[in-house]
């Protein structure tokens, strides 16, 4: 079954090269975290080699996967993982570039950024600290004395 494809996002970037970058972010992403299925990472070797070590464009290997993004290209908890998050990815990646989300480069510090977000997404906020009374009550006095 097909999850995404880059046709989703050709009428917003009006550019194949950036419509490919939103889910090139995504497939990267699911490779870094080991959601891609085994058959992909064997298939793709040399692009995942790129991709695992940060060369090249970070799409690479979404268009080397033909610019679709199908179940049977992830793990079964990288299909959870997609069909939790893509039905509003699109939104999330243009509220985080803004105005400039069909302009970016197709680079590691964008991809970064996305990355950021899309961690949340897998694991989940991370915990506040567990801080004792003692703690907030020493924090309260030092406080007092500045």
């Amino acid at each position: 079954m097909r999850l995404a494809s880059v046709d989703s996002y050709l009428p917003d970037a009006g550019d194949l090269s950036q419509a490919c970058i939103p889910l090139g972010f995504f497939t990267a992403f699911c490779l870094q975290h080991q959601l891609l299925s085994p058959e992909v990472e064997q298939m793709h070797r040399d692009t995942v080699i790129q991709c695992r070590l940060q060369e090249g464009p970070v799409s690479a290997l979404f268009v080397a996967l033909g610019a679709e993004l199908e179940d049977r290209h992830l793990s079964p908890a990288g299909q959870a993982f997609a069909h939790r998050v893509l039905p509003t990815y699109s939104d999330c990646y243009c509220e985080l570039f803004g105005e400039d989300s069909w302009q970016i480069k197709d680079d590691w510090e964008n991809y970064q950024r996305m990355a950021n977000v899309l961690v949340r997404d897998l694991y989940g906020q991370p915990s506040k600290p567990v801080t004792s009374w003692f703690d907030t009550v020493i924090k309260k006095v030092l406080g007092l004395w500045r």
